[in-house]
């Protein structure tokens, strides 16, 4: 089977990924009304009143806390980058598992191809970067491989997003067969904004409801980057079930821009 992206010798070299601008693609940038300034404070309220409730039992949209960090950033943080957890994801969204499985099954296609395109001279360790995948494609194969994130958390936090891999790979000699030994990195990245005509999934709320803070400067689309590393072992083709391991072993604790100390832990 083909893989999904297109790998090359060397890197890593970040792939031309288009994002969009959401409400500023359509409109430009005015100065606040007082209506805006107003509906600004609303929203300010309400997420103060959403990370107040994290955690408490029964009370609705209760666990999002990656969704209020990544909309405080947007209020507050005047459109500078942002880091945010793709171990967390992985761990917590079942999409994001999905995600994970088959970009480490599409890394290994690659890596193959391209060993065995290669002279017997040639070194036995190299560099790979793969083309970018988008994550949450309306295309129903590739929407298969690399889902839309399944909970209200990471949909509000990062929703459809784009990944590359990239690695160092050795290649050896298991019997008769091929061996590889590679360090994989996933690279994530995803612009937080809003889009016009669009709704939110669990409230149904417009994005113009957000929009308008984007045109009026008030608030700040930004980029989220990320990055998860895995070390991955396997013989003979992609058909032999791989070692995967986590190089990271601290623990993932939640974003440090919530509020309050005790929706970090």
């Amino acid at each position: 089977m083909a893989t999904v992206a297109r790998y090359i010798v060397g890197g890593p070299f970040r792939p031309p990924i288009a994002h969009d601008n959401g409400f500023l693609d359509r409109y430009s940038l005015r100065a606040p009304t007082a209506g805006d300034r107003a509906r600004y404070a609303e929203w300010s309220a309400l997420l103060e009143g959403a990370e107040a409730v994290q955690g408490v039992p029964f009370v609705p949209h209760n666990d999002l806390p990656d969704a209020l960090a990544a909309y405080r950033h947007f209020l507050y943080g005047r459109g500078t980058d942002r880091t945010f957890s793709y171990e967390r994801y992985v761990a917590g969204d079942g999409s994001g598992k999905v995600t994970l499985d088959n970009a480490v099954l599409d890394f290994r296609r690659g890596v193959e191809e391209l060993a065995n395109g290669r002279s017997v001279a040639a070194p036995s360790s190299f560099q790979v970067t793969g083309s970018a995948i988008p994550c949450g494609s309306d295309d129903p194969d590739l929407g298969a491989l690399f889902p839309y994130p399944i909970t209200e958390n990471w949909q509000k936090a990062i929703g459809a997003h784009w990944i590359w891999l990239s690695g160092s790979v050795t290649v050896g000699k298991s019997g008769l067969d091929p061996s590889f030994v590679a360090q994989m990195t996933l690279h994530a990245e995803d612009r937080y904004n809003f889009n016009p005509g669009a709704h939110d999934i669990n409230t149904d709320i417009p994005d113009s409801a957000n929009g308008r803070f984007e045109v009026s400067g008030l608030a700040r689309q930004y980029m989220n980057y990320s990055t998860l590393i895995r070390m991955v072992r396997w013989k003979g083709s992609t058909t032999d079930s791989p070692t995967v391991t986590r190089v990271a072993s601290r623990r993932e604790r939640k974003p440090q821009d919530n509020l309050r100390a005790r929706n970090r832990l």
